[in-house]
């Protein structure tokens, strides 16, 4: 068989065949459809008109009268044009429009009289052994009360159904067949709205190179020739290029330091999270000058769109900063890149770092000369005296225990930084810890003569290691008295605070500098203020790594030197 090898052809010759096998169909079953519509239609008719028969025959089943019910059938049928019968409940014919009732047989076993005797409608098309012919028989129960007294039951020839079928299948067939002549010339006209446009374009996209042999219709292996050319190499130069700039956007993004892309004009064209944070969300489309103010990188803004690279460090003290910013020409259009770089951070560390080294070489060289002169003087013959030697003893066992505490600090330090330490959690009453540390350091406060005070409290349990907590307390109360003088107070507190205990340990004492109240829990961080004083300079620092770890905060309060000071950390609820 020849194949037509247009798209033109091929849809016109489907259609045609589509509508075709179509009209065969619907030709094939419209008469079916239509008779069943009939009958459906005439037996609703006809059930309507069997109750009502049997209404009009109730009394007369009552009474049982066949006499009147053969008269009723025969007036009913005269009148509506069709056969009635009314059937008994034992299946005898009580009266009969078209033949003698006594002569018919039993019609209990008939199929439609068997549901309406069961109380529903029976319907049946049969062919009449009484009248011989082929019937419609539609039968509905009469009812006295809830009681079936009788089956009443109307028929009608199916001529006239099938009168009725042919007309409608007539004009459903003439229906599909203009259906089909319109469908023929609307394909015609979709054939062509789709073959033309493709045929033009195939046509400009065959100039571009030879022909590459596909299978399939005319139309669609030149236009398959020329597309798969130029979109095989459209899309691996988009991939290339879009996975490369995927990239490039994901690291730019990513990274920490704030990057600006700006045209000659100074308008910003690309800004990375970190750009967008430090200048906001709207930063695309406006000129660099409006979002960053430093004069050191306007400077050096200046400088890149003359051409040079330029870095430019910008220190601040309110709030404390530092910066970097470095500006690049590129070479795309005049476009310019800025890089500015947050080193607050860094400093910070390297500060800290700084700080945690001198303080270090400080705590460990003043023990370190102590031993080291004494074991000296003990070579160069203070061994011989016996007072002086046991004196001498005795300071390097206590610079051994200074050594020794000192060590141990920073280990448990480093342990409780690590997450190396564990803590046993368990409810604690606020109460008992400071009732407890009271007791432990009350010797302590009562050699310096300072008054160690504990407010009665009523706070609620919290989940903590009672240990390490008791170890805090110790820290601060520790810290207070030592900077408390003779005759002042220490004073322990614990409340409950928006869904956490607070505890306070308030001093009477010298009080902190504002400047070194963010930096007293650091390592060795001593104020000028303490540095006559003993101590490795680790207790704060141990106490703010253990409250960390309960999940609480802690901090320190002061109006000032002479003004005494306040510690205060909080700790969850016991569950």
């Amino acid at each position: 068989m020849l194949v037509p090898r247009s798209i033109r052809a091929r849809v016109l010759l489907g259609s045609v065949i589509s509508i075709l096998v179509a009209l065969a169909i619907v030709a094939a079953a419209v008469p079916g459809i239509a008779t069943q519509h009939e009958i459906d239609v005439l037996g609703a008719r006809l059930s309507s008109e069997a109750a009502l028969a049997g209404d009009l025959s109730r009394d007369l089943f009552v009474r049982a009268d066949a006499g009147a019910l053969d008269l009723l059938a025969k007036r009913i049928a005269s009148d509506a044009s069709v056969r009635v019968t009314f059937v008994a409940t034992d299946g005898t014919v009580l009266g009969e429009s078209d033949e003698d009732r006594r002569t018919m047989d039993n019609h209990a076993t008939r199929p439609e009289i068997i549901p309406a005797l069961a109380g529903g409608e029976g319907r049946a098309v049969r062919h009449s052994a009484t009248v011989d012919r082929d019937l419609l028989y539609v039968a509905v129960p009469v009812r006295a009360g809830d009681r079936i007294i009788g089956v009443s039951r109307l028929a009608l020839p199916l001529v006239a159904v099938d009168a009725l079928a042919a007309r409608l299948s007539l004009s459903l067939l003439a229906a599909a067949v203009i259906a089909a002549i319109v469908a023929i010339l609307a394909a015609w006209f979709i054939q062509r709205a789709i073959s033309r446009p493709i045929e033009l374009l195939t046509e400009r996209a065959e100039a571009q190179d030879e022909l590459v042999e596909v299978r399939g219709p005319v139309e669609i292996e030149r236009l398959a020739a020329a597309l798969r050319r130029s979109s095989a190499a459209v899309r691996a130069e988009h991939a290339a290029a879009g996975a490369e700039r995927d990239r490039l956007a994901t690291l730019i993004d990513e990274l920490g330091d704030a990057i600006f892309i700006a045209d000659k004009d100074g308008r910003v064209l690309l800004a990375n999270r970190a750009a967008r944070a430090t200048a906001g969300n709207d930063v695309i489309g406006r000129h660099l000058p409006e979002v960053i103010r430093d004069h050191e990188t306007l400077a050096a803004i200046a400088s890149a769109r003359e051409g040079r690279e330029a870095t430019a460090t910008i220190e601040r003290a309110a709030p404390r900063r530092f910066m970097r910013a470095v500006a690049r020409p590129l070479e795309a259009g005049g476009q310019m890149l800025l890089v500015v770089q947050d080193l607050t951070a860094l400093r910070r560390l390297e500060t800290v770092r700084s700080d945690f080294i001198a303080n270090v070489s400080h705590e460990l060289r003043r023990p370190i000369t102590s031993l080291k002169a004494m074991a000296e003087a003990l070579e160069e013959g203070a061994l011989d005296d016996r007072a002086t030697a046991r004196d001498f003893v005795h300071r390097m066992h206590q610079e051994i225990d200074g050594l020794a505490q000192l060590t141990n600090e920073l280990l448990t330090l480093t342990r409780i930084e690590s997450g190396a330490e564990t803590l046993t959690l368990m409810p604690q009453s606020p109460g008992d810890l400071l009732a407890d540390c009271a007791r432990r350091m009350g010797p302590l406060a009562a050699r310096a003569d300072v008054a160690l005070l504990v407010e009665p409290s009523d706070a609620p349990a919290v989940r903590a290691d009672g240990d390490r907590v008791a170890q805090v307390l110790a820290n601060l109360v520790h810290n207070a008295v030592k900077f408390t003088p003779a005759g002042g107070s220490v004073r322990l507190s614990a409340a409950r605070d928006d869904g956490r205990v607070a505890f306070s340990v308030a001093d009477t004492g010298v009080g902190i500098e504002r400047a070194d109240l963010e930096r007293v829990f650091e390592r060795f961080y001593k104020a000028d203020r303490s540095r006559s004083g003993g101590g490795t300079g680790l207790g704060l620092a141990i106490a703010k790594h253990i409250v960390h770890a309960h999940g609480g905060r802690i901090e320190a309060r002061s109006d000032g030197p002479g003004r005494g000071a306040t510690f205060r950390f909080t700790l969850p609820l016991a569950e």
